[in-house]
């Protein structure tokens, strides 16, 4: 308790100073202090709402897209870009020459569509498919998974589903199932599974992906209208430049898709820093400090999310570092960082991702080197039917990197993948061909920094569960 009594002078000298103490510092001196901490704390609680508002910001990024014809004509050429409530669709797997504004996967091709629910339903029609993953994952403005449809959730039936708005009200048709959608903005990732290097196998996904169509439901009793669906009505989006910027643009966007109920501390912090959810933002209204340390929060936010993108979710022992998954509740950190490196991520039960810019002796990841990832039998990760594994190269940027047998990911599903005698594994990543080793290959770039991601799809139990993955998670040992 000793210790205690020097704290307890303090703070009690600190609140029984006589009241004319401060009288010995100017007012000028009071003033600037006044103004230091009002513009520190703005900071700190701008830098909180430009991470609870950043999801919706770069989902307003891609419906900007899908509304200029010019870049969606760019966009279509490397993603499943599409106009507002249709499908897109790319048909081959991601390559190197692919520069895409999330981290892409070269594991399945993807579908795509930025739905906008505030007129009327939208219904994806889906085909069956038995014998290979895919999935439908729907997430809503602020990219927290919402529903899944696909090899898992409905055991690979498809159907008729409706995505309805929060406001909707009205009978849908028979046979057609509601999924209620918390804001009128959603966007909807198809990805199927494809077989590495089989071009007859990407023909026949090819042939899937034209099986999904999106029919408003107006248009859905009239078969000459199916996979047609109506343009809504979108209000123009003012154009916001300096400091704050980042702030006003966010008032906009929360007028259309508010926070939910459960989130009214999010609420609480927003308006604190100005913004009045459903009312556009008035910098004016605020103090010169209040303003400077907004502005302080929205030049720092970018620097802060880069960080947490490259170092966010839950760090194991071996250096890999096992990325939050998207059913984010009130995690915004997280739910900001995953929509800033790949838009939107799986639940744990569809996928469970991976990455590491490090080997098991806390090294970076280097070209020049030469690296071997050991699983021994029964740290190769169980999954459930038609679910798989891979580990992707991707460099500094978040892309796939240029290597000379363009194979920019190896898994299970490798042609010529050899696992030992005794039924463990090596994957060898070096830059250079390993001789007699080929079929366990992951090229490097020959110099410089790299990052590995580890996904599994559909993975058992002990294969997504916390306190066992670290099973599944061998380190990555430099050799020579």
């Amino acid at each position: 308790m000793r210790t205690l009594y020097p704290l307890l002078a303090a703070f009690c000298a600190l609140l029984c100073a006589p009241s004319g103490a401060a009288h010995a510092q100017s007012e000028e001196a009071i003033r600037a202090a006044d103004a230091k901490a009002e513009r520190e704390w703005m900071t700190s609680v701008g830098l909180q709402n430009y991470v609870y508002g950043l999801p919706l910001l770069i989902l307003e990024r891609e419906r900007a897209i899908r509304l200029d014809p010019a870049a969606l004509e760019k966009a279509r050429k490397v993603a499943p870009a599409a106009p507002i409530n249709q499908i897109g669709h790319l048909r081959k797997l991601a390559t190197a020459d692919d520069v895409l504004p999330y981290t892409p996967n070269n594991d399945t091709v993807y579908s795509g569509a930025f739905l906008e629910l505030a007129d009327e339903p939208m219904i994806l029609s889906a085909p069956d498919i038995l014998d290979r993953y895919w999935s439908v994952e729907v997430a809503d403005a602020y990219t927290n998974n919402i529903l899944y449809i696909g090899t898992r959730p409905t055991d690979g039936k498809g159907g008729a589903h409706a995505f309805v708005g929060p406001q909707w009200n009205g009978k849908l048709p028979d046979g057609v199932i509601e999924h209620r959608l918390p804001t009128n903005s959603v966007i909807v990732a198809i990805r199927i599974g494809v077989k590495p290097g089989d071009a007859e196998d990407l023909k026949a996904v090819d042939a899937l992906q034209d099986k999904f169509a999106i029919t408003s439901l107006g248009n859905w009793g009239d078969q000459a209208k199916f996979g047609q669906a109506s343009i809504p009505k979108l209000a123009g989006r003012p154009h916001f430049s300096g400091d704050l910027a980042f702030f006003l643009i966010l008032a906009e966007l929360l007028k259309e898709n508010p926070p939910p109920t459960e989130q009214e501390a999010a609420v609480v912090l927003l308006r604190r820093g100005g913004i009045e959810v459903g009312q556009s933002f008035d910098p004016m209204k605020l103090s010169e400090a209040a303003r400077q340390g907004l502005a302080e929060a929205a030049a720092e936010g970018p620097e802060v999310m880069k960080w947490k993108v490259k170092f966010r979710g839950t760090p194991y022992p071996t250096r890999w570092n096992n990325l939050r998954p998207g059913d984010y509740g009130f995690d915004y950190f997280d739910r900001a960082a995953g929509a800033l490196e790949g838009l939107f991520v799986h639940d744990r039960e569809e996928a469970v991702y991976f990455s590491t810019y490090e080997d098991g002796d806390a090294h970076l990841l280097d070209g020049k080197n030469a690296y071997v990832l050991h699983f021994d039998k029964d740290q190769i990760p169980p999954t459930l039917k038609n679910g798989f594994w891979s580990i992707t190269m991707y460099g500094p940027n978040f892309q796939l990197v240029k290597n000379p047998i363009d194979r920019f990911s190896i898994g299970d599903r490798t042609p010529g993948l050899a696992f030992n005698s005794d039924g463990s594994l090596d994957i060898v990543i070096q830059a250079t061909a390993p001789q007699g080793r080929e079929g366990n290959w992951l090229p490097s770039p020959p110099e410089g920094l790299f990052r590995l991601n580890y996904r599994i799809y559909l993975p058992e139990a002990p294969a997504r569960m916390p306190d066992t993955l670290v099973n599944y998670l061998p380190p990555i040992r430099r050799v020579g």
